[in-house]
């Protein structure tokens, strides 16, 4: 009887936790390059190998491709494709984000809304206009000058196993042994197309996210209520025993 409390118990935190993340999910549906996470399950084995009660494993990302909406800002970029933007934090850290919500600031850099600059673009004093191809060339046009003048290149990476990258509190993926190593595109292997003048969504499927809300609502009431039968017997069974 212990033992059945015990799974119950454990499978109304489970499903408490699932309902956690969902709950983080939606709240970052709005977020551009938002990467959506999925509590994964393991079996908690006992000595004799019987599988007594589900415990969650650490969530895993999903890099899914999310939905590119036009902006018509030239500062905005998105990836079609697989590839991560590198940037480098305020502290001079590598980093990788698929948000592409760039800013210029007064010393030409493109920076995301935390002050994280992408990494190897520099635009030009008196820049009036930015144009970035697919692969990521930058031609800028500056007042007073004549022609495109170039100001850097975006270069997208990705690893071995991008799912496998730690997730700061900045928004930004650090890198981490189990991500394996990290590959640079090439022009042979682009990882993707830049588009400019577009945002890339979450890639968070609200209606898929509700529908995981009820079923693990219902999970959780179902192990709640076997909790309380279980906790119904041990009182009758110790009414017996008294009696």
């Amino acid at each position: 009887m212990n033992r059945t409390l015990a799974v119950a118990a454990a499978g109304m935190a489970t499903q408490q936790l699932v309902l956690d993340d969902i709950a983080a999910n939606l709240a970052n549906v709005d977020v551009p390059g938002f990467r959506v996470s999925r509590a994964d399950f393991a079996a908690l084995i006992t000595a004799d190998g019987r599988a007594i009660a589900p415990q969650t494993a650490a969530p895993q990302r999903l890099f899914t491709q999310g939905r590119l909406d036009f902006t018509n800002n030239d500062h905005d970029l998105a990836v079609d494709g697989e590839g991560l933007f590198a940037v480098r934090t305020t502290g001079g850290q590598l980093a990788f984000t698929r948000a592409g919500n760039f800013e210029s600031d007064r010393n030409g850099r493109l920076r995301l809304p935390n002050g994280a600059a992408l990494d190897g673009v520099r635009l030009p004093a008196a820049t009036t206009s930015v144009r970035v191809d697919e692969n990521g060339r930058i031609a800028c046009q500056v007042a007073g000058r004549r022609g495109d003048i170039p100001g850097g290149r975006v270069r997208l990476v990705t690893f071995d196993d991008n799912a496998a990258l730690r997730l700061d509190p900045d928004g930004l993926f650090h890198p981490a042994a189990a991500a394996g190593h990290m590959h640079r595109a090439s022009d042979n292997n682009p990882l993707g197309r830049i588009k400019q003048r577009y945002l890339e969504r979450a890639n968070v499927t609200v209606v898929s996210a509700m529908m995981a809300v009820l079923a693990a609502q219902r999970a959780y009431e179902a192990n709640a209520k076997a909790v309380q039968a279980a906790d119904e017997m041990l009182r009758l069974a110790n009414n017996l025993e008294r009696g």
